[in-house]
């Protein structure tokens, strides 16, 4: 009997350590793996001696950690605010081309997060992406630092835009290409009886553009998958996004500017402009999605739309960045609507504000 008891005792302090399940990973937890899988594109970046892109990430990096060192004087956070602003500022840098005036982009990095921070939002959690309003200004500021659109009006109506480019020498082909697409083509594609072309694997491999963002479109397709692997973040809405942006590209694309109907190039769409790269870290940042499943869903289909609009065919400079500015804008129409007219969801709103705002204070 006194076996039992103490059994009994010992069940019920563990119980009382750790009274919660945790169906997805905090905030900090989740800001780490970011930083990491970030660093990872930095390290390419250094690699393929890319310098400059290298050192304005470094220097918005720091507009970040100075952001954050404020904002840690001021009120005090947990240290995974810290983190999370600094990666923000990461974020900043990625978006940015790499001839962008490093100066420029620390004090429009500094500025901008210590503003929205400190004065506007005071939170991990906010309605619009402060990452990308950054992005906006920096593109006021200093537009002729940012590439201009690869791709014209002939080259949209083509069946294959891409592949017109690739020859043309508008992206690198390099040398192990040729052996990867030879192989693929015939122990993979052969089987559904497809062939794809030369340069394709250079393409999801290193885009070369001056936006480090756009270029290693491979290493965020494995991001995507360390990323929504354990629910860190939702892939309704970032997949709902790239299938109707990729459908109304096939579709419609080449149509507006003279060329057939069913023949848009995807693989463009897709692999260039940062498509692949703000739908899997951007598009869905905290505080800038729908709380309940359909309107996550809603808010999928309209970016995706939003998307073929604002960024059109593909090699958009800066048409990401305002993609995820007015899916934000749109995001705020869905929830107002969903909390008005969803019966009993009020609370269930607030419980679901609360459990977001404080998921971040457990490791």
């Amino acid at each position: 009997m006194k076996s039992q008891s103490i059994d009994l005792k010992l069940q019920k302090k563990l119980q009382n350590i750790n009274p919660f399940v945790y169906v997805r990973p905090s905030i900090s937890a989740v800001t780490v793996r970011i930083l990491v899988l970030l660093l990872i594109q930095v390290v390419m970046l250094l690699l393929t001696k890319s310098y400059d892109a290298a050192i304005l990430i470094g220097t918005t990096a720091l507009g970040g950690i100075a952001a954050a060192s404020v904002n840690f004087l001021i009120y005090h956070e947990k240290p995974f605010q810290f983190l999370n602003i600094i990666v923000q500022g990461i974020f900043i840098g990625f978006l940015l081309p790499q001839e962008f005036p490093v100066v420029v982009a620390f004090f429009i990095t500094f500025f901008t997060l210590i503003i929205s921070r400190c004065i506007f939002f005071k939170s991990v959690n906010c309605w619009i992406n402060i990452c990308c309003v950054a992005v906006m200004i920096a593109w006021f500021i200093g537009r002729q630092y940012f590439p201009q659109f690869i791709i014209t009006k002939d080259l949209i109506s083509l069946k294959n835009s891409s592949v017109y480019l690739l020859q043309n020498g508008s992206f690198p082909i390099y040398s192990l290409d040729s052996t990867i697409t030879s192989f693929l083509n015939e122990k993979v594609f052969s089987i559904f009886k497809v062939t794809i072309p030369e340069g394709f694997v250079s393409l999801l491999w290193d885009t070369n553009s001056s936006i480090p963002a756009f270029r290693f479109n491979l290493l965020t397709i494995i991001s995507s998958v360390i990323i929504f692997a354990d629910n860190a973040f939702s892939f309704i809405i970032p997949t709902l996004m790239l299938c109707v942006y990729a459908v109304l590209i096939r579709l419609f694309g080449p149509i507006f500017f003279g060329g057939s109907f069913n023949q848009g190039d995807i693989i463009l769409a897709f692999l260039t402009s940062g498509t692949l790269f703000c739908s899997v870290f951007l598009i869905q940042w905290y505080g800038t999605v729908p709380i309940f499943l359909s309107g996550k869903i809603i808010l999928g289909i309209l970016a995706g739309i939003i998307a073929f609009l604002v960024t059109g065919a593909g090699t958009s400079p800066i048409g990401m960045v305002y993609t995820v500015l007015i899916t934000n804008f749109v995001n705020i129409f869905i929830r107002t609507f969903q909390e008005k007219n969803i019966p009993n969801n009020q609370s269930v709103t607030q419980e679901s504000r609360n459990k977001s705002e404080n998921q971040g204070n457990e490791l």
